[in-house]
């Protein structure tokens, strides 16, 4: 269990600051729920192969114990903890889809104060996590890689000077002027 969550921190952690680095390089810009794939493949990624060398080298070759208390109290306390940072680490992506415009969403639970709840919590594990790697750890880059995430996908509005037939290459003239 400790190996499991210490492996879905560390994807979680690496999922959201590497989801805008990921989504740079992938082209799929184009579909609407393209960061949420990015993000989730970046971290079902990373889950497999931390999952797959903490086994071959540590999981596989040795067998710690803790205290019994240990392993019965704090193994169930921690598995829970790491369920719920799942939990709201699906229900952040899920709150980036266009399924949350719905109105039967909103009915199942998927408002604001639920997507408040989501990122303040995958924020605190990130945060922990950041304290430790990185040498400037603060709330900030957590806040910022968060916030790309939860940008919405709003088509780009682009303000185009529409060209009155006498004028060349679309230039509006300036009406305002006396």
């Amino acid at each position: 269990m400790w190996a499991l969550g210490f492996n879905i921190i560390i994807s979680i952690y690496l999922a959201v600051f590497l989801g805008p680095v990921v989504a740079d390089i992938i082209p799929a810009g184009a579909a609407v729920h393209s960061k949420a794939l990015t993000v989730l493949a970046t971290a079902v990624a990373c889950f497999l192969i931390l999952q797959g060398i903490s086994y071959i080298f540590i999981t596989g070759q040795f067998s710690i114990s803790f205290p019994r208390i240990v392993d019965v109290v704090g193994a169930g306390l921690f598995g829970f903890l790491i369920g719920f940072l799942v939990w709201n680490f699906l229900i952040l992506l899920i709150m980036t889809t266009p399924i949350t415009e719905k109105t039967f969403a909103e009915e199942i639970g998927f408002d604001t104060q639920t997507e408040q709840t989501s990122i303040s919590y995958v924020s605190w594990w990130c945060n922990k996590v950041n304290k430790i790697v990185s040498s400037r750890g603060g709330k900030q880059a957590s806040q910022q890689a968060i916030g790309w995430l939860m940008k919405s996908i709003e088509p780009e509005i682009r303000v185009v000077g529409i060209s009155e037939p006498n004028e060349p290459d679309g230039i509006v003239p300036n009406t305002t002027e006396k």
